[in-house]
């Protein structure tokens, strides 16, 4: 009983500290989300609706015509999903061929990091003037040295563009996870595979998929939640255009708070962010512990 108590005594500054970090600023935004507050109206009293933020957010006045939230609540999923089957499949791939000893392998590991470091914002302008500009960018000039004529990705392609951005920035990360499982397999086990006569493909995908299965849960579950909530990325690049056919959740969220000044329908919008979020990670959650379980 000592012990256990002792124990809590360590513990209880962290969980102090990630209470007051991350769940005071949600109760404030769960708070702010049953208010009617409009910052450009500060004639207007900031008024307690209940749940009127929530019934605007979901509400389908105008059927068929779909609400603002439906269309960029799938927009994220697309995107999200999207980015998420590109780093998983490609991440892997690069792990299988860094998990080998061959010359350099240690300095392409490192350089593999790279995009994982670059600021998002910063990784956005470079690609948007550098590349992406079809007047002095590298897809503009060789294009046209092609005989082309460059269509400007960003304006016609936005969606498909920001999956490319997301998945180069994030595919580092998912590397680093999986290629840390792919070096805890017993080298026995390569050995036998080897003695065994098990070609690449059934050693690969048989053997070594299935016992980094975890790893790669976790990749998806951590790169989920740092996907959805990527923002800085969008704002320099597409700012959400054209239109809104790039918006995500935490995007609009910022367009309402700061373009229409409305704090309850923002909050309303970050509280169902979140919630959504949640339901995703508490899925693979699940599928991890059940297959510990199995184990």
């Amino acid at each position: 009983m000592k012990s256990n108590t002792h124990g809590w005594a360590f513990v209880l500054p962290a969980m102090i500290v990630v209470a007051v970090m991350t769940q005071v600023p949600f109760v404030l935004t769960l708070i702010y989300s049953t208010l009617r507050w409009n910052l450009a109206r500060p004639d207007l009293p900031v008024k307690f609706v209940g749940f009127q933020n929530y019934v605007r957010v979901l509400s389908v006045p105008n059927w068929p015509e779909i609400p603002e939230f439906y269309s960029t609540l799938w927009q994220t999923i697309v995107l999200v999903v999207s980015s998420l089957v590109i780093c998983t499949v490609i991440g892997f791939l690069i792990s299988i061929l860094l998990d080998n000893k061959i010359p350099g392998v240690n300095v392409a590991r490192t350089l593999m990091l790279g995009p994982f470091f670059v600021m998002a914002t910063a990784a956005g302008v470079i690609w948007k003037t550098t590349i992406f500009n079809t007047t002095f960018g590298w897809y503009g000039v060789i294009t046209k040295a092609l005989g082309g004529s460059p269509v400007d990705l960003l304006s016609y392609y936005p969606l498909p563009v920001i999956i490319f951005l997301f998945s180069w920035q994030w595919i580092p990360f998912f590397v680093l996870v999986i290629l840390a499982g792919l070096q805890g397999i017993p080298m026995d086990l390569n050995d036998s595979m080897r003695i065994d006569g098990t070609n690449w493909l059934q050693s690969t995908f048989q053997v070594k998929l299935p016992l980094i299965a975890n790893h790669v849960r976790v990749a998806v579950m951590l790169g989920l939640i740092f996907i959805v909530k990527a923002f800085g990325l969008i704002l320099v690049t597409t700012a959400g255009g054209p239109g809104t056919r790039s918006y995500t959740l935490p995007f609009e969220v910022y367009m309402t708070i700061f373009n229409a000044s409305d704090v309850g329908k923002a909050g309303a919008l970050a509280v169902l962010t979140v919630v959504v979020t949640l339901l995703a990670v508490n899925i693979l959650y699940r599928s991890i512990v059940k297959r510990r379980a199995a184990y």
